[in-house]
């Protein structure tokens, strides 16, 4: 199943919006954020370690001085958690807001096109980088950027992964700004600009485009946790953040060996990730259920 075409419901948080309201699912997932943000900004820098200093024996269970253990190496991995969030979230960010604007532009041109060729060709090249298997072709770009590479001064491994997601993500963009540029291409409001006298680009700029973008940012949201996971698998398949930079998907996959005797290298990663995957998940669905509502 592709990546950037995979469009499940979030259950939690749907479950969450019935019962206590959109605006409640709102306030609830921008708290989760926030905490996660804060604590990523400073534990980082207020921790008496850093991410790769050696600081205790290898192994040891979670404790008052190092709540999440250590690693196999004796890192202290509560404030490794939280420094290799601070590049997961930015890198999801930046891929997702460069996914964002490129798609809806792309897409938005097509829908208002009048050229049927340029509309199809701009369509074909968006469908065959959604039906192509998305982790297949991410692998491939990442190879032939190099794995270990440095791009944009990123750490070692994160641009190549980086330049490669966004290579895939902005189709799923311009499809779903495609459809609804058509749309608003002959709605009564853009209709009657056209019989105002108002200029093309202004139509199109002025009122089309942002009601376009309304739909793709919800999306965009929702594709921040995708981003997330999707940068946290790549070390499991030799790709993304290469060792010693801490990264959540490299810090477990580094404790994959011990995960019978020292499962916190691993379950407590693993569990701020998943929290930060429910909080967005209850951004991106109060969002949606908005436009579904029409607000």
């Amino acid at each position: 199943m592709s990546a950037v075409s995979s469009r499940r419901p979030w259950v939690a948080p749907g479950l969450w919006r019935t019962l206590f309201g959109a605006q409640t699912s709102r306030t609830v997932g921008v708290a989760i954020l926030a905490v996660v943000v804060l604590m990523c900004i400073f534990v980082p820098m207020l921790w008496p370690y850093g991410p790769n200093d050696f600081v205790a024996l290898p192994l040891q269970p979670p404790e008052w001085a190092h709540p999440f253990g250590t690693d196999a190496v004796g890192r202290d991995v509560f404030v490794r958690t939280f420094a290799g969030g601070r590049i997961d979230l930015v890198a999801a960010v930046l891929t997702a807001g460069f996914s964002l604007v490129v798609g809806t532009v792309i897409g938005t041109a097509s829908g208002v096109v009048r050229s049927r060729w340029v509309d199809a060709l701009i369509m074909r090249i968006a469908d065959a980088v959604i039906a192509f298997p998305a982790l297949i072709l991410l692998l491939t770009l990442v190879v032939m950027f190099g794995s270990d590479s440095r791009l944009f001064g990123a750490p070692a491994g994160l641009g190549p992964s980086l330049a490669a997601l966004m290579c895939v993500q902005w189709a799923v963009y311009a499809r779903l700004a495609r459809g609804q540029a058509l749309t608003l291409r002959n709605s009564d409001f853009v209709v009657a600009s056209r019989l105002a006298g108002l200029s093309g680009p202004r139509i199109v700029f002025g009122h089309i485009l942002p009601g376009v973008s309304r739909i793709t940012l919800a999306y965009a949201i929702g594709d921040v946790v995708l981003v997330v996971v999707i940068l946290a698998s790549l070390p499991f398949l030799g790709a993304g953040v290469q060792p010693p930079t801490a990264e959540w998907g490299s810090i477990m996959y580094e404790g994959r060996a011990f995960l019978r005797n020292a499962w916190w290298i691993i379950v407590l990663p693993g569990s701020v990730l998943a929290i930060t995957g429910l909080g967005l998940s209850f951004v991106a669905d109060s969002f949606l259920s908005d436009r579904r509502d029409g607000r």
